[in-house]
Order: C-alpha cells, then sequence, then structure tokens
C-alpha cells in the first residue's frame, strides 16, 4: 500500500512537472512576441495559417508574383544593359569621328592661312614697276600655272575652264605677276571654301557626339536604375522554404 501511494505521487509530480514547463514556455514565448523578438502577432498568425485554408494558397501567390516580378526585372536589366554598351560604342566613334574633324578644319585653316600669305608676297611684289614684255609669253605663262595649278589640285575643273577662256577675272594679256596673283587669289578662295565646309562638318560631327555622349549617360543612369529595382525586389523577395507565418519581421 505505501508503494502504491508513493508511486501516485511520484506520477503526480512528473506530470505537474511538465504542465509547469508547458505553461512557462507558453509565458515565455507570448513575452518575447510582446517585445517584439518573435514578432507582434506570432501567436495570431499562427492560429490564422492553422485554421485558415487560404494561407498556404496566399502565400504561395505571393512567391510567385515576386518571383515574376525579379524575373521581368532580370531580363530587363539585361537588355537595358546591352543598349547601354552598343550607346558607349556609339558615343567612342561619334567622338573619334569629331576629333578627325577637328583634325581636318585646323589642317584647312592652316592651308588658308598659307593661301593668304601667298597672296599677300604678291600683292606687295606686284606694287613695283612691272617692265613690258611679250604678250604671247603671257598668254602662255596664263596657260602653264594653271595646268600646274590643277595638276597640283590647287583649283577645280571649273576653275581652269575659267582660266583658259579668260573668264571671272582671268586675263591672258596682263603681266606674269598679275596672272599669278590671280592664281593665289583663286587658291586662297578655294581653300576658304574648304575651311567652311571642314568648319560645318566638324559642327555635325559635335553634335553627333553630344547627342551620343547623353544618349550614353541616360542609358547609363536607366542601367543602374534597373540593377538597383532589382536588388530591392531581391531583399524583399518571400522565401520559398520559409512559412510566412513563422517569419520574424526585422527590429527597428
Amino acid at each position: 500500500m505505501l508503494n502504491f501511494s508513493h508511486d501516485v505521487q511520484y506520477a503526480l509530480a512528473i506530470w505537474l512537472g511538465l504542465l509547469a514547463a508547458i505553461i512557462i514556455t507558453f509565458l515565455v514565448v507570448t513575452a518575447l512576441s510582446r517585445r517584439g523578438y518573435v514578432g507582434p502577432s506570432w501567436w495570431s498568425r499562427l492560429r490564422k495559417a492553422i485554421r485558415d485554408p487560404e494561407a498556404a494558397r496566399e502565400r504561395q501567390a505571393k512567391v510567385e508574383r515576386s518571383a515574376r516580378e525579379i524575373e521581368e526585372l532580370q531580363r530587363y536589366g539585361a537588355e537595358i544593359t546591352v543598349v547601354a554598351e552598343r550607346a558607349t560604342v556609339m558615343a567612342e566613334r561619334r567622338r573619334a569621328e569629331w576629333e578627325a574633324a577637328q583634325h581636318t578644319q585646323e589642317a584647312a585653316w592652316r592651308a588658308y592661312e598659307e593661301a593668304e600669305q601667298s597672296v599677300d608676297r604678291l600683292r606687295r611684289a606686284n606694287a613695283f614697276p612691272i617692265p613690258e614684255d611679250d604678250p604671247q609669253f603671257r598668254r602662255r605663262h596664263l596657260v602653264r600655272i594653271a595646268n600646274d595649278a590643277h595638276g597640283r589640285g590647287e583649283i577645280s575643273a571649273a576653275d581652269l575652264a575659267d582660266a583658259l577662256m579668260h573668264r571671272n577675272g582671268w586675263d591672258p594679256q596682263a603681266h606674269p605677276f598679275v596672272q599669278e596673283l590671280t592664281l593665289r587669289r583663286v587658291i586662297r578662295d578655294r581653300r576658304f571654301q574648304a575651311y567652311q565646309e571642314a568648319s560645318e562638318i566638324e559642327r555635325q560631327a559635335a553634335n553627333a557626339a553630344d547627342m551620343a555622349a547623353g544618349a550614353k549617360r541616360s542609358l547609363d543612369d536607366e542601367a543602374f536604375d534597373a540593377a538597383l529595382r532589382l536588388r530591392k525586389a531581391t531583399a524583399v523577395a518571400p522565401e520559398r522554404s520559409a512559412p510566412s507565418f513563422l517569419t520574424a519581421p526585422a527590429r527597428s
């Protein structure tokens, strides 16, 4: 009889200990939930997840929506990166074309300056008295200097025709100094026209380079924003393997 009573007391003590452990665990979990360690609504979320059969489907739908959003951001980011790389190549090409146009413009200006200096030298030489010479020699001299200048590419075919047809200021009876001065003026005017054309090409190339650089900067910014949006979407995406009701919110 004493042994039976002792066994009953022993079993009761074990049962009371287990009950006390369950109560203490519940109180600890509740206290932690209220302090923010587990979450402000951990118990209610647990009960809802157990009682609500739609909770699992809602979590799955949220995960799928997040996955689709991330996939779309990845696709867009890859596309905008490719476009930005192409814009970088185009900007470098346009800049190289602009620099080449600048070199051409500078060379055209130097050629014009040389022609202008040649005209000035002949103009000063023409200020001295000019002796008389053979008119036939003057005519042959005009033909010779015009053909030589055309052969060197200094005058155009139209200028050569004017010289041989004695048009637009070409005088076969003028002194060789005057004929040479007329030739130098034609060369100077042609080089100045070439400089103007080179300047227009340089201006267009500069505008194209500016537009390409602006497009590159815009696409670089867009690619950066796309990468940032993808990073944020990935950071806040719900985990596939973790149930949402057990996911503790971050502490502030």
